[in-house]
């Protein structure tokens, strides 16, 4: 079996096949060391890896930081990989993975195929996980790695002549990562990453501006503030000093803004392409300004209804062809 898998550093998406039918899956990356106490459901949550012990946690303020590139190597990544995995309906066994690095990762400061990182990454993922249920891990035979952002474009990249090009542009929890690809993925024209814009921006200035009002809240919980800002039931019930409300949603906007700029400042440093994909989990909040800073027509500018599965679906697309 082969399961497809965008490893962010907020989400783990994967798409596998399964008697026929394409499968789904989107599980949180929130871990913290040690294990938590077992409160005797079926649910593996406390994992071993080279002697270091873990646990998932969505709500604890004391986990792991992942936002930053060094978690594409860490003993983390595998072990929320591993968890991942264990979330979906296939029963654990030997499997091949596609995953994934940012660009600034895959690639060298001259655009070649940085081979050290991709056996890096490989070695990382090929460390033995077990848990404290004894409960079947998952094994992997072949690890395939690819760069974020470029596979995203696959389906309509086939559809555009070789004299136009589409900027791609991926922004993530972590990182930016825009690829500009000439038409029927004949070749790239231009790449950037940068591992130091992402949706990540918002959470950390978000978890501060929560303290204030006496609400402490993990990454996951902080990112949960930033998609229901404009729901003021679900702001209300999660915010334990109500009158600070207007307070965090003004702190969420400005960070937005701010987020936009960063990451229209990298675009501009791209020219003469003809359509625009913007993916990833921070697509939604940054789409309409970049939408106004390129002003490609509506028909060329390219935002799915779930563009934080864009990634692992064209890993799957192009892995299926």
């Amino acid at each position: 079996m082969k399961v497809f898998i965008d490893d962010g550093s907020t989400n783990i998406k994967l798409i596998w096949l399964e008697n026929d039918e394409k499968k789904v899956a989107i599980v949180p990356t929130s871990f913290k060391r040690g294990w938590v106490a077992d409160i005797g459901n079926d649910d593996i949550v406390n994992f071993l890896i080279e002697g270091e012990k873990y646990s998932f946690d969505k709500l604890d303020i004391r986990n792991i930081t992942t936002n930053n590139s060094e978690w594409q190597y860490s003993l983390i990544n595998t072990v929320a990989i591993h968890h991942a995995l264990l979330q979906t309906s296939i029963i654990p066994q030997e499997v091949d993975i596609t995953v994934t690095l940012p660009l600034a990762e895959y690639y060298d400061e001259d655009n070649q195929i940085n081979f050290d990182n991709i056996e890096r990454k490989k070695k990382n993922l090929r460390k033995i996980v077990s848990n404290n249920k004894n409960f079947p891990m998952f094994s992997f035979k072949e690890i395939s790695v690819k760069p974020e952002s470029i596979p995203a474009g696959f389906d309509k990249l086939i559809d555009i002549p070789e004299t136009q090009s589409m900027l791609i542009v991926d922004i993530g929890g972590t990182t930016l990562d825009i690829a500009q690809i000439s038409g029927n993925m004949s070749g790239v024209v231009n790449l950037a990453g940068d591992s130091d814009i992402g949706v990540s921006i918002i959470t950390r200035e978000i978890k501060r501006i929560l303290e204030t009002a006496n609400t402490c809240a993990s990454n996951y919980i902080a990112d949960q503030f930033i998609i229901n800002r404009h729901n003021k039931e679900w702001l209300k019930k999660n915010t334990n000093d109500p009158s600070k409300i207007n307070t965090v949603v003004s702190a969420i906007n400005q960070n937005i803004k701010r987020l936009s700029d960063r990451v229209i400042e990298s675009v501009s440093l791209f020219s003469g392409y003809s359509y625009v994909l913007v993916i990833g989990g921070g697509a939604p909040i940054i789409s309409d300004a970049l939408k106004d800073h390129t002003k490609i027509i509506p028909e060329r500018f390219y935002m799915s209804e779930t563009p934080q599965l864009d990634l692992v679906n064209g890993l799957y697309l192009m892995g299926r062809n």
